[in-house]
């Protein structure tokens, strides 16, 4: 998949899911990624930062809509392996 096509996963967990935990996850994983796609942050940066959502949503597994937050993270987990093929 493509670094669009796994932003449009995340629209679609944002979207598909009244958990403020889910949404606040989804946009800003859409915004670290917009942030490395544009230079303003490192490829390092980008992975923890990344990495750092995963961690919070593996916390916060009580959210209601399990299979949204698993599509979320289906997204995070392609856009970090295509950000570890960057040089």
């Amino acid at each position: 998949m493509s670094i669009a096509e796994y932003q449009q996963q995340l629209l679609e967990s944002y979207n598909g899911s009244q958990d403020p935990k889910i949404q606040q996850s989804a946009f800003t994983a859409n915004q670290y990624t917009e942030m490395f796609k544009t230079g303003q942050v490192t490829k390092d940066e980008y992975l923890q930062m990344m990495n750092d959502i995963i961690l919070a949503n593996n916390i916060n597994r009580s959210v209601d809509n399990m299979q949204v937050l698993e599509h979320m993270n289906t997204a995070i987990n392609g856009l970090i392996n295509i950000a570890n093929l960057v040089a």
